[in-house]
């Protein structure tokens, strides 16, 4: 199993820092080839996103580099399952005392791909979304925020909580509340298939018609053409007066 993942960022047309962070890690093991792919979308509300979304990349990217290898050799994914929100838990409380320590008030998001051959976890806390782009787009991920609560309820309908001035409020994430509950999901990569890590300011402003277009598995299908369509996509997102920072990536397993 090939891996190709490419990956775009932007401060966008209005923030004055990044608060968005990405890792995207790639290795060929005895084991077989592994990838590690995070976005981490620092709160764009609060000060100091981008300290805290670097932290969360900065420690999956440590484990990759230095743990990961040696725990292939006895490999079992509900125990990384159990290891990886046991991280996050950590990094949300890390992440909470240096905020009181400092009198900061910073978050992030944490949504990402851990992919060994043909098998996958997706691990995330927040509103940075999966998805997967087969014959149709799938949301692999669910919206930790206000609006899709309300919507889950019966209180509120899709299309009102796209217009909700709450839209960005989160139910969740990283650095916020002493308790958090991340979504962990195991499954088969599916061979020439593209899967889309994408922050909300990536899709904020352009519909699931679009991503899917621009993003589909028979088009885009080289790291070259990846990187070209997200930027192009990037572009348009700003030429719609997007204010927030954006970023994504996508990632295509092939035998």
């Amino acid at each position: 199993m090939k891996y190709i993942v490419a990956a775009e960022t932007d401060i966008g047309i209005t923030k004055k820092v990044n608060q968005d962070s990405i890792c995207v890690k790639n290795a060929e093991t005895k084991q077989g080839n592994v990838a590690l792919v995070l976005v981490c979308d620092g709160m764009g509300g609060l000060s100091s996103g981008e300290l805290a979304s670097a932290e969360v990349v900065r420690s999956f990217s440590d484990w990759f580099d230095y743990e990961l290898s040696y725990e292939l050799e006895s490999w079992n994914w509900r125990d990384v399952g159990q290891k990886v929100l046991n991280r996050l838990k950590i990094l949300n409380a890390r992440i909470i005392d240096y905020g009181r320590q400092n009198d900061l008030q910073l978050g992030t998001t944490a949504t990402g791909i851990l992919a060994v051959n043909n098998q996958m976890m997706i691990f995330h806390v927040g509103d940075t979304r999966i998805y997967k782009l087969s014959h149709h787009l799938e949301q692999l991920t669910e919206d930790h925020t206000f609006v899709n609560r309300e919507v889950k309820k019966g209180n509120m309908t899709p299309e009102q909580a796209k217009n909700d001035p709450r839209r960005n409020a989160l139910t969740q994430c990283i650095g916020v509340s002493g308790d958090i509950t991340p979504e962990i999901k195991f499954g088969t990569i599916e061979n020439g298939i593209n899967y889309l890590v994408c922050s909300d300011g990536f899709r904020h402003v352009i519909t699931e018609d679009e991503i899917f277009s621009g993003l589909s598995p028979e088009r885009i299908t080289t790291k070259s053409s990846m990187q070209a369509r997200l930027r192009g996509l990037i572009e348009t997102v700003k030429s719609r007066k997007e204010s927030d920072n954006i970023s994504a990536v996508m990632f295509r397993a092939e035998c």
